[in-house]
Order: C-alpha cells, then sequence, then structure tokens
C-alpha cells in the first residue's frame, strides 16, 4: 500500500496488524491484546469497516448541472477534507476583520500532541495565521488544525458545534463535525455531495482566499511541505481543493477544475490508494468535460414556465427608474420574494408589465438540483450586490428533462445595461452569471 497523500494516523484496532514500514505501527506488547479486543468487537457486530465505500459527485459550479454522482449521499468520513470547513470559518473571521495574516496563534499542549500530519509545533509556541492557513491547506497539519479551533472557539469541541451549524446552514444536512482536523471519530460523518456543497461554498464566499489551496508547496521554518493533492499542476485546470485520509474512509479528494466557461467542483470518496484516487479522479473529469457542454446547452433551450401574478407590479411600476439605476425602495417585493423562495418559483410581474417597464432582461447564477441551493446562489449573488436583494426579484425556474429536475436561479426586472454590469461584477467575484434577454 502507497502512503502518497497518507494525512492522518489512525490508531483504532484492525485485524490489519501493521507492517514494517507502515505509519501507524503497534507497541509489540499490545498487538495481540488490541487484535483480541478487535475480534470480540466484530464478533458482537461492533466493527467498523476498514475502507469505507466508494462515492463520487462532480457539479458544474457555474450552471449547477450535476455531471456524475455515484453513492453521492451515503455517509463516509471526512477525514482532513474536514479542513475545509475549519478554513470556512477561518475565512470568515478574516472577512468579518476579527483577525488578519498576522494574528498569533498559540498552540496548547493538547494540540502539540496531534498525532501526523503535523508541524510538529511544541506547547507555547505561535504560528503567524497566515502561515497556519497555508499548513491546513497545503501540509494538512492537524496540530495547526487544533491550536486554530482553540484559538476561535476556546475549545475544539467547541469550534466543531460552530462548524456543525455552519454545515447545516449551507445545506449539507448529512455532514456532522466533531473536531477541527479530520482525525478518527466514529461521530463524524459527512456525504461527497456534502462535501461538493462546501467546496461551491468556498469557491462562491470566499474567491480571495482560494488560492491558498492551490499552492504546490508551502514552507515553513526552512523546511518545504509538498501539496498533498498530487493533481496540481498536473491534470489541466487544476487548481485546488484538499485530500483527506484516515483508514475509516480511505483516500479522499475534493477537486477544483477550471476551463474555458466552466468550473467543475469534483468529489471522490473512498479510495483504495490515493494512486488510484487519482486515477479514478481524472477518469471521471475527462468524462465530465466531454459532456458538460452538450448538458449545458440542453439546458439553454428548456423552455421556462409561465409567470405567476405579482399583486406588487403596479408598486414596481410606479418606481421604475431609467436605465442608470435599479428599482427603489421594494423591500416589500424583496420580502414577498424571500416568503416565497422554496416553492418552486418566485412571484414575479407578467411579461407585459416587465416590457412595459423596459425591465424584462435578468442573470442567471445557476441551474441546481435542489430548491434551497438555488435560493443560496442568489443569496452568495446579493452579498457581492445587495441592490440585487432589494431592486430585483428572485425567480426559481424548475427545469424538467431526461436528466431529472434542475432548479435555475435568476434575477429579474433589470435592464440590459444592468443585467450585463451585474453579471460583469459577479464574475470579476469569480462567481458564476449568465445574462437572459426577454425571449430566453
Amino acid at each position: 500500500m502507497t502512503n502518497q497523500g497518507r494525512e492522518t494516523c489512525e490508531t483504532r484496532p484492525t485485524f490489519s496488524i501493521s507492517r514494517k514500514n507502515a505509519p501507524c505501527r503497534l507497541v509489540p506488547a499490545r498487538r495481540l491484546a488490541l487484535a483480541l479486543g478487535a475480534f470480540v468487537a466484530l464478533a458482537l457486530g461492533l466493527s467498523q469497516t476498514s475502507w469505507a465505500g466508494y462515492a463520487a459527485y462532480i457539479v458544474d459550479r457555474y450552471t449547477g448541472v450535476v455531471l456524475h454522482q455515484e453513492n453521492a449521499d451515503t455517509l463516509n468520513y471526512p477525514a482532513s477534507l474536514t479542513k475545509m470547513m475549519t478554513l470556512y470559518l477561518v475565512f470568515e473571521a478574516i472577512d468579518q476583520g476579527k483577525v488578519n495574516a498576522k494574528t498569533p496563534i498559540i498552540v496548547s499542549k493538547h494540540a502539540s500532541r496531534r498525532p501526523p500530519s503535523k508541524l510538529g509545533l511544541k506547547a507555547g509556541q505561535t504560528i503567524p495565521l497566515g502561515d497556519a492557513i497555508r499548513a491546513l491547506s497545503t501540509k494538512s497539519a492537524n496540530d495547526v488544525a487544533t491550536a486554530l479551533a482553540e484559538y476561535f472557539a476556546g475549545s475544539e469541541k467547541e469550534f466543531a458545534a460552530k462548524m456543525t451549524a455552519r454545515a447545516r446552514a449551507l445545506g449539507m444536512n448529512s455532514t456532522t463535525f466533531r473536531n477541527a482536523s479530520g482525525l478518527p471519530n466514529k461521530k463524524q460523518r459527512t456525504t461527497a455531495r456534502d462535501i461538493g456543497t462546501l467546496a461551491q461554498a468556498l469557491y462562491s464566499h470566499f474567491p480571495h482566499h482560494m488560492h491558498y489551496f492551490g499552492n504546490k508547496s508551502f514552507e515553513y521554518k526552512g523546511r518545504r511541505y509538498r501539496n498533498t493533492n498530487r493533481l496540481l499542476g498536473v491534470y489541466k485546470g487544476m487548481d485546488g481543493i484538499k485530500t483527506g485520509y484516515i483508514r475509516a474512509s480511505g483516500y479522499n479528494l475534493a477537486a477544483s477544475v477550471r476551463r474555458d466557461e466552466h468550473h467543475i467542483i469534483a468529489i471522490v470518496l473512498g479510495g483504495k490508494t490515493a494512486k488510484r484516487r487519482d486515477r479514478q479522479m481524472k477518469r471521471l473529469l475527462d468524462k465530465a468535460f466531454a459532456n458538460v457542454d452538450r448538458i449545458t446547452h440542453l439546458l439553454t433551450i428548456v423552455e421556462r414556465p409561465k409567470f405567476k401574478p405579482d399583486p406588487f407590479v403596479a408598486m414596481a411600476r410606479d418606481n421604475a427608474a431609467g436605465d442608470g439605476g435599479l428599482l427603489e425602495d421594494s423591500l416589500g417585493v424583496a420580502a414577498a420574494a424571500v416568503g416565497e423562495a422554496l416553492t418552486n418559483y418566485v412571484a414575479i410581474p407578467s411579461a407585459e408589465a416587465h416590457q412595459e417597464m423596459g425591465r424584462d432582461w435578468a442573470i442567471q447564477v445557476g441551474a441546481y438540483s435542489r430548491a434551497d441551493t438555488a435560493v443560496q446562489a442568489l443569496e452568495a449573488a446579493a452579498f457581492v450586490l445587495p441592490a440585487l436583494l432589494t431592486e430585483t426579484r428572485r425567480q426559481i425556474d424548475p427545469v424538467v428533462d431526461q436528466h431529472g429536475t434542475l432548479f435555475r436561479a435568476r434575477q429579474v426586472g433589470l435592464t440590459e445595461g444592468e443585467a450585463r454590469r451585474a453579471c460583469q461584477a459577479l464574475e470579476e467575484q469569480w462567481l458564476p452569471c449568465m445574462v437572459t434577454g426577454p425571449a430566453s
């Protein structure tokens, strides 16, 4: 078995006695007792399998089209993919002005004793936050992950609770975190789909921080650490994101690949070895890029459903402005849209009202397999352009074809100029956006 990409060391008893060069070698005096303990656990039906089941999930982030999925909702152990959520919360704190790259992170005795992979920091030592982020995204250092958790929440347990809460808010309803590193914990579970959701959220909410995941190496105190993602710089267009391994999970990889007009997020869980996982990832990505243009074209030619009547048309017409500005004082309209966001689609003005006002253009920020994910995409766009939330209307269109149902996420009620400027602003933040005209 190759050691490539190995990041964490699980020391729970299993039937496989560690080989001479394995990283988790057991103390000889304990081998027999642990093997007997594993035998008893198996007899009682309590043991866990050494290898998790295979799972995969691939999605085009710009359109929300699911290009491939297999066992995407089967529970698995995230291993060091956990650190993606750890860094999500760190990036939030940075953007809120609570910390910066120079903020010193103190290492506790507990953090210093975390098993490999680690930097080998000593209790009482400090590490700048910028280096701590690189240590997680590149080296996948467990001691640093625990130190960050303790810094931001007082304890790793409290930080894990915040991680789980954020996962729920992002729609990762099958995910539970118990630590910040991904070290073994039988209650720490996720799915390939949930990890895909997290990866998309990271790129949507923190595009200015995602360069950390693309570093091929990380240097700290004179020592260089190579990124555990061996496909960086090897597979065309790959620019992140994270690997993970414990015995209970197998070899995991979350990948980000950009080519032409597409940004594909791909998740593979449960690989038998790092090399086999990487080969499978390349096969799936090759197939995804071969099909993505055809599938995207199918979405663009599907007719959208008819508009629902909108009781706020009169107010919107009264507040209509020229091409230089958006509708004003439309909080009531926005509130109505938010209230209906989880229905099939949101109330918007009739086509005739749009045409009369000259505001029959829209922007589309993706097409997603779930309505709540479409809503989250619109909220991410509104974070960059707050006027979209208060001065235009949301529209969630269900689109049905032979591949299933997708929900197109749109902001409607713009002029052509407003729509093009909005998309330009969103694309500058690496957010997906497509201008749709009156005949779309």
